[in-house]
């Protein structure tokens, strides 16, 4: 190991020990001596040809019969590379410490029992631990020691919890409250980790702040949403119109003296009749709150149909509704979902434009409800359905390619799925389904 050869180092001819290490010696000379007990430490030594070693060395002192002290038996062994690969390691653990306090991304590692074992420092300062001792921690624990962020540490707890049961990689969106009147919306990731015993090692999760991506998207849902409030103003216009014709007349003939009952009654209906189609525009144009509520979406739909109408009656278009009245709700934003509604028919219109029908069916299919909205327009090419729903990707001369986006975007929101399939020359459907109430499946 050092070099030398028997004879070299038995008798007086002692290997030399390098001068930075003589004054260690003589005090570990001194210590065995004075204390008589076996030693164990780690040490450089060099070798013949002068290189060093790291070494690992066990001395024990040797008596006679009398306690007197008469030898010492070393027991060395080459550490060196052991100590090259633990600085190695040590060296990665330095850079993958670098990499991910880089990211933007908040990342924690979790062992299998829940305890915190590494976060960088993204992840510390969302939850402000940055001086904490969080290591071999559980979620409870840590939320004691920073109550502001307690119910979203506990939350963590809880979804940690759903991606074990899967165990699978989950993905889900979770609300962090930085203060009463700001929240951050964060796209988590939970990869969970097992030996090949099916033991649990431990748990990823990386989290990705999509606070401003969405609210681009609600900027982008309202923009969409007045683009279609103008769209729609020449038909409403029209649609109020004749009511108002019909109030002018009654009024008129009241005022020559021709005074009736009946003229009052329909006045008001009239009246009723422009209200009804007001507050159906306005809908699409104010404020949203969005809160999920149990609807049926049949009268729903006829409201949609309402609104529409005579814009389908201006193109030759006829609808044809069939609901069955008797599917059971679904848990959703109720304007959101007129807006696809009302997105998917009037492409539909502007896909027939000399005339046909549109055919708007509902049917319920065990736990989900279908909404199927089919025309007998021009179609679309495969390879455009395949990019409908891109942002400014559209297959229409004005159009901007966000209505789709968004209307994807909105029933992705509502835990559903759109699928559009469609022929050249024979027309396009438009199928959405939605889950229904926990409560009602």
């Amino acid at each position: 190991m050092f070099g030398w050869s028997e004879q070299e180092v038995i008798g007086d001819k002692l290997p030399t020990i390098p001068d930075f290490l003589q004054e260690d010696y003589e005090k570990l000379h001194a210590e065995i001596v004075r204390n008589r007990h076996v030693t164990s430490y780690e040490t450089v030594r060099q070798r013949k040809d002068g290189t060093l070693l790291n070494v690992s060395t066990f001395i024990s002192p040797l008596s006679d019969a009398k306690g007197n002290l008469i030898a010492f038996v070393a027991i060395q062994r080459d550490i060196t590379e052991h100590k090259r690969m633990e600085a190695a390691l040590i060296e990665n653990a330095k850079q993958l410490r670098t990499l991910i306090n880089a990211m933007p991304d908040s990342v924690c590692f979790k062992e299998g029992e829940g305890h915190w074992i590494e976060a960088n420092d993204c992840c510390l300062r969302i939850f402000e631990l940055e001086h904490v001792p969080y290591q071999g921690k559980h979620d409870e624990e840590l939320a004691r020691l920073s109550p502001h962020y307690r119910s979203a540490l506990l939350q963590c707890a809880e979804s940690d919890k759903r991606a074990w049961e899967e165990g699978k990689p989950v993905r889900l969106e979770e609300i962090i409250f930085v203060s009463r009147e700001e929240s951050r919306i964060f796209d988590v990731r939970k990869v969970p980790l097992f030996d090949p015993d099916g033991r649990r090692i431990g748990l990823l999760v990386i989290s990705h702040d999509i606070t401003e991506l969405k609210k681009t998207e609600e900027l982008l849902r309202k923009s969409e949403k007045l683009s279609v409030v103008g769209q729609l103003a020449a038909g409403v216009a029209h649609e109020i119109r004749n009511p108002l014709t019909s109030i002018r007349g009654f009024i008129q003939f009241i005022q020559e003296g021709n005074y009736k009952r009946e003229y009052f009654q329909t006045i008001l209906s009239e009246l009723d009749r422009i209200q009804s189609v007001v507050n159906e525009f306005l809908v699409l144009a104010k404020p949203q709150v969005i809160n999920f509520t149990p609807r049926n979406l049949s009268p729903l739909l006829h409201q949609v149909v309402e609104l529409l109408q005579t814009e389908a009656i201006l193109n030759n278009v006829q609808i044809t509704v069939e609901l069955d009245e008797t599917a059971t709700m679904v848990n959703c934003e109720e304007n959101q979902l007129k807006q696809v509604f009302i997105n998917i028919l009037k492409n539909a219109i502007e896909a027939m434009p000399n005339g046909g029908r549109i055919t708007i069916q509902l049917q319920q299919l065990g736990d989900s409800l279908s909404v199927r909205i089919q025309d007998q327009g021009e179609g679309i090419g495969e390879e455009r359905i395949q990019k409908l729903g891109e942002p400014f990707y559209t297959t229409k001369e004005k159009g901007t390619g966000l209505g789709l986006m968004i209307s994807y975007k909105i029933i992705q929101a509502h835990q559903g799925n759109m699928k559009i399939s469609s022929q050249r020359n024979k027309g396009t459907t438009v199928e959405i389904t939605l889950p229904v109430c926990a409560s009602f499946a």
